[in-house]
């Protein structure tokens, strides 16, 4: 920390059995977990008061790997009036509103050509002049003026496409690949195992890794960008159509080179792998019954290297069945899901969805069908896409979409605090704080993109500025464990010493560690008593 304000870091101990165990602590006190149906605490502490806060479920809070994403193209054809639209959106309800207030990710999934239109050279750059280039450069541009983080897939694949998605220069380098017809158009994809193509795409995703691992900036990388659509399936190999070898130790090679470089590339932004039941493999989709018995295992390498996951089905049955449900099921709570609709409202016949439930010409069915599966799996991050589908969310369905923001994803609270009305330096005091998550999602400090980033602070305020003139950080409490329906309570001891005399207000947040000043880094799902900076106001207190 650089600023003037003195930081306590405060290493937690255990409770256990109700007997606080004595260690030899770093720092100057000492934090308490205490499960919610065992060992309550005794917060009826001599010289403290116990402030109690309500939660406000309408807020927007645009916290990190949460909330709604909005889907944009840099390729040919995209939109020329994209923000007057989207700045523009008329609801079910009569009103206008931007997709920005309730968007905080803009992500762009676009082919790998594009990015990298030349060897060593990037779209990101200013000696980039393509017309993709200026398309990035203008949303990232206007991404920012509405506080949005950026997010990416660079797709290899061109089969449906009708242009080559990886750059010529990996062609006429010699990488081997196969050609095919979309429409009029034939198109060129390159085998993922041959080894000029792999050379060409560490090159560009460690240059990306360069300019894009910055969690200030961007939410998630999306994917590998390998098979169909950057989805990880239907992937073909040079060694399993040419040379007719066994596709299993190829595929699970090729898979570990993808994950491993996109692990290396972004250590700091959060990486996400398609939970896709065939994985890697070959073949297209068979039926709902039939999935390949590999896939869990290597989805399961994948999250290892820190890898959280996201489908591209939702609410398109049976693609999202009984197998995808299942499979978030393991999941839950141990490493974040985000969605994405699966049919295509505007050019998808989806009243023939094999569940029934859809009519035709009411899109409405299907974000309803969309939502109940996103609930289900408890997302951190639903989507809006491009064109109809967001007209559709807010001119159809802006009830689910409010819905999302009161119900999805992570929204988090101190419901009850008890703290200390005067203080003595050279004392030690107690305080005792409770959680809560009232969102069906979760908070994924146990990624490892996120490990120590994020913890609770208890902040002494001034009076008349409310800035911060000291702060304890509890180490102990982690916002991964505060899941829906239960509460955490933690047990936190600050010894006071060096605290000038005087009046305070007692504040807590949760901030950022990687900031160099007290930055809050999740906002609370309160908007009663909540500092200009963010931190919340819990009462006043003497030090003496």
């Amino acid at each position: 920390m650089k600023s003037d304000v003195q930081f306590f870091r405060i290493v937690a101990s255990s409770f256990v059995s109700g007997v606080f165990l004595t260690l030899c602590l770093v720092g100057c006190g000492k934090s308490d977990v205490v499960s919610s149906s065992e060992d309550e605490p005794n917060i009826d502490i001599e010289g403290n008061e116990l402030v109690e806060i309500e939660p406000d479920r309408s807020l927007i809070l645009h916290n990190p790997f949460t909330e709604w994403v909005t889907y944009a193209s840099i390729g040919d054809g995209a939109s020329t009036t994209y923000w007057s639209d989207y700045d523009n959106m008329h609801t079910s309800e009569g009103s206008v509103v931007k997709v920005s207030d309730y968007s905080n990710t803009l992500y762009l999934r676009g082919a790998w050509a594009d990015f990298n239109p030349e060897d060593g050279v990037y779209a990101w750059e200013d000696e980039c002049t393509t017309q993709a280039s200026k398309r990035l450069k203008g949303f990232m541009e206007e991404a920012e003026k509405r506080g949005m983080k950026l997010a990416f897939t660079f797709v290899v694949d061109s089969r449906d496409k009708h242009d080559n998605f990886t750059p010529a220069f990996v062609k006429d380098a010699g990488a081997k690949g196969y050609e095919t017809v979309t429409g009029s158009a034939t198109v060129w994809s390159p085998y993922p195992d041959d080894p000029i193509f792999q050379k060409y795409y560490e090159k560009f995703i460690y240059a990306l890794g360069e300019r894009f691992d910055d969690p200030d900036k961007v939410q998630f990388i999306s994917g590998t960008g390998l098979g169909k659509w950057g989805e990880y399936h239907t992937v073909w190999y040079y060694g399993t159509k040419v040379e007719g070898k066994e596709e299993l130790p190829i595929r699970e090679s090729v898979f570990d080179w993808a994950t491993s470089l996109y692990a290396d590339a972004f250590k700091r932004v959060p990486l996400l792998i398609n939970f896709h039941r065939w994985i890697g493999t070959g073949r297209d989709w068979v039926n709902e019954s039939t999935y390949d018995e590999d896939t869990e295992r290597l989805i399961g390498k994948a999250v290892e290297k820190g890898y959280s996951l996201r489908h591209d089905a939702f609410g398109m049955h049976p693609y999202y069945g009984n197998w995808e449900r299942e499979f978030a099921q393991k999941w839950f709570y141990k490493r974040p899901i985000i969605m994405e609709g699966g049919w295509v409202v505007g050019t998808h016949r989806y009243w023939t969805d094999s569940e029934g439930k859809y009519r035709e010409g009411h899109p409405e069915d299907v974000r309803n069908g969309e939502f109940k599966d996103a609930q289900e799996a408890h997302v951190n991050m639903m989507d809006f896409r491009i064109g109809n589908e967001t007209e559709t969310w807010f001119g159809k369905s802006f009830d689910l979409v409010k819905r999302f923001v009161q119900e999805g994803g992570y929204r988090l609270y101190p419901s009850k605090v008890s703290l200390p009305t005067t203080m003595e330096n050279n004392t030690s005091v107690t305080l005792v704080h409770y959680w809560k998550n009232i969102g069906w999602g979760y908070c994924p400090t146990n990624m490892p993109q996120w490990k120590n980033k994020y913890k609770v602070a208890f902040a002494l305020l001034d009076t008349k500025t409310e800035n911060v003139k000291f702060m304890f950080v509890d180490d102990k409490p982690e916002a991964c464990d505060w899941i829906l329906g239960n509460e955490k309570e933690y047990i936190f001891n600050i010894k006071i010493e060096n605290i000038p005399t005087g009046n305070y207000i007692w504040a807590v947040g949760i901030i950022d560690m990687e900031k160099e000043d007290p930055t809050i880094g999740i906002k609370l799902s309160v908007s009663k008593n909540v500092t200009s900076k963010g931190w919340l106001k819990l009462r006043d207190v003497i030090v003496k």
